[in-house]
C-alpha cells in the first residue's frame, strides 16, 4: 500500500474523533504558544533597555525550565488518554488484516499532522501576543514603550525541539502500548475489570522527601542573594512531590488505611475506601495538573498584583527624598548651598535638606562583632553578607535629637 493510502486514513481517523483530538489539539497548541511567549520575552533585546531587565530575564529562564517540564507531563497525560479511548479502533484495524507495522505508520502520520498543527498554531499565536506581552511587562513596571516587531528565532527553535520530542516520545509510548497488546485485548479494553492499584513505597518516599524538602527550602531561605535559584529548585521540588502525591502517596495511603481490619471492614467506609483507590489510580495526573496549576495562577496573581500596588511605597522606602546628591572622597566636603543654588536654578526649589556623612561597605555580624574582612572566612560566612551604612554619631544626633555616646570600637 502507498504513503498516500495511510495518510489519508489517518486524515480520516482523525476527522472521525474530532471530538476528543480537538481538545487535545487545542491543549498542545496553548502549551506551544505559552512556551514561545516566555523563550520570545526571555530573549527579547529590548528588555536591555528598561531598569531590572536583566531580573526579568532570569525569572522567565527559569519560568522556560517550568513550562518544559510541565508541558511534558501535561501532553503525555493527555494523549494517553486519548490512547484508551482508541483502543476499540486500533483492534478493529488488526482484525480487519492491518499488521502492527502498518498500524505504527497510521500512528505516525497522525503525530505529525497533530504536530505540525500545534506547532504552526501555536508559535503564530505567541508571535502575535508576544508584543502585547512585552507592553503589558513594560507598563507595569512604568519604563518606556519600545515599538518595532520582534521575532524570536531561538523561541522557534526551542518550540520545535521541545514539542517535538514529546511527540516523539508519545508516539513510541503508544507504539508500545499497542505492541504489547492483541486484537482481542484492545477490543474488549471496555470491558475489561479495573486491576487494584499498588502501593508504591519507594516513589511515595521519594514523594514525601520531594514536598519536604522543597517547603522546608521555600521557608528557611533568608539570604536574598541565593533566594531566587532556592526558589526555583524549591519549585521544582514541589511539583515532582505533588505528582507524587496523586499518583502514589494517595493509593499507598488508602492501601494502608484498607489493612486496617477494624476501620475497613465498616459499610461506609469500605465502599469509600475502595472506590477511592480506583479513582486516584485514574485521576491522580489529571487533579495534580489541577492542583499545580491552580496554585501557580494563585501565586502568579497574588505575587505580582501585591508587587505592583506597593510599588510607590518601596520607592519611597529606599528613596524618601526626590533629589540626592553625593559626594566621594574628597568630594565629601561639598558645599550644600551651592547645591541649593544650582537646584533653584534648575527650577527646583529645595525643602526639608539633609545632609550627613556615611561609609558603605559590606561584611556581617558573628557573635555581636562585626566582620569586615570575610575573604577566608568561607561559602557560609559570603551567604551572610549585607550592606552596611555606617553614620557619624553627631550627624544623627542632629537630625534625631538622639542622646548618648559611643565607646571606641563602639556602633550603635
Amino acid at each position: 500500500m502507498s504513503r498516500a493510502f495511510y495518510l489519508n486514513l489517518a486524515v480520516d481517523n482523525l476527522k472521525k474523533n474530532a471530538r476528543t483530538i480537538i481538545p487535545y489539539i487545542l491543549t498542545s497548541v496553548l502549551t506551544t504558544m505559552m512556551l514561545y511567549m516566555v523563550v520570545s520575552l526571555a530573549t527579547n533585546p529590548h528588555l536591555d533597555e528598561i531598569v531590572g531587565g536583566a531580573s526579568i530575564k532570569q525569572l522567565l529562564g527559569f519560568g522556560i525550565v517550568i513550562i518544559e517540564i510541565f508541558a511534558f507531563i501535561f501532553l503525555f497525560y493527555t494523549h494517553s488518554f486519548l490512547i484508551k479511548r482508541r483502543q476499540k479502533e486500533f483492534a478493529l484495524f488488526s482484525i480487519l488484516g492491518m499488521e502492527k507495522k502498518h498500524l505504527a505508520r497510521v500512528l505516525f502520520y497522525e503525530t505529525l499532522i497533530t504536530l505540525l498543527v500545534s506547532l504552526i498554531l501555536g508559535i503564530g499565536l505567541g508571535i502575535l501576543l508576544d508584543k502585547a506581552m512585552f507592553l503589558i511587562i513594560a507598563k507595569m513596571i512604568g519604563a518606556d514603550i519600545v515599538l518595532g516587531f520582534y521575532f524570536s528565532f531561538f523561541g522557534m527553535r526551542q518550540c520545535v525541539l521541545v514539542i517535538g520530542l514529546i511527540y516523539v516520545l508519545i508516539y513510541f509510548y503508544s507504539m508500545i502500548r499497542i505492541h504489547i497488546s492483541s486484537p482481542i485485548e484492545l477490543l474488549h479494553s471496555d470491558h475489561m475489570g479495573e486491576k487494584e492499584p499498588k502501593a508504591k513505597w519507594f516513589l511515595s518516599i521519594i514523594g514525601i522527601l520531594c514536598l519536604g524538602i522543597g517547603y522546608y527550602l521555600s521557608i528557611s531561605t533568608k539570604n536574598p542573594l541565593s533566594a531566587l535559584y532556592v526558589f526555583f529548585v524549591a519549585v521544582v521540588l514541589v511539583i515532582i512531590g505533588t505528582y507524587l502525591l496523586f499518583t502514589s502517596i494517595s493509593v499507598t495511603f488508602l492501601k494502608l488505611m484498607k489493612k486496617n481490619k477494624n476501620y475497613y471492614y465498616k459499610t461506609n467506609h469500605f465502599i469509600s475506601i475502595s472506590g477511592m483507590m480506583y479513582r486516584m489510580k485514574q485521576n491522580a495526573v489529571g487533579l495534580a495538573n489541577i492542583c499545580i496549576l491552580s496554585t501557580m495562577v494563585l501565586v502568579m496573581l497574588s505575587t505580582t498584583l501585591s508587587m505592583w500596588t506597593s510599588i510607590d511605597r518601596v520607592v519611597d522606602s529606599q528613596y524618601p527624598r526626590d533629589f540626592i546628591g553625593t559626594g566621594y572622597g574628597e568630594a565629601s566636603n561639598i558645599d550644600f548651598d551651592e547645591m541649593s543654588e544650582e537646584l533653584i536654578r534648575m527650577g527646583i526649589v529645595p525643602k526639608n535638606l539633609l545632609a550627613y556623612k556615611r561609609l558603605h561597605y559590606a561584611g556581617y555580624l558573628k557573635n555581636g562583632t562585626l566582620i569586615t574582612d570575610y575573604q577566608n572566612e568561607g561559602m557560609n560566612a559570603v551567604n551572610e553578607i549585607q550592606e552596611f551604612y555606617c553614620l557619624p554619631l553627631k550627624d544623627i544626633q542632629d537630625y534625631e535629637n538622639m542622646k548618648g555616646s559611643l565607646k571606641p570600637n563602639e556602633i550603635y
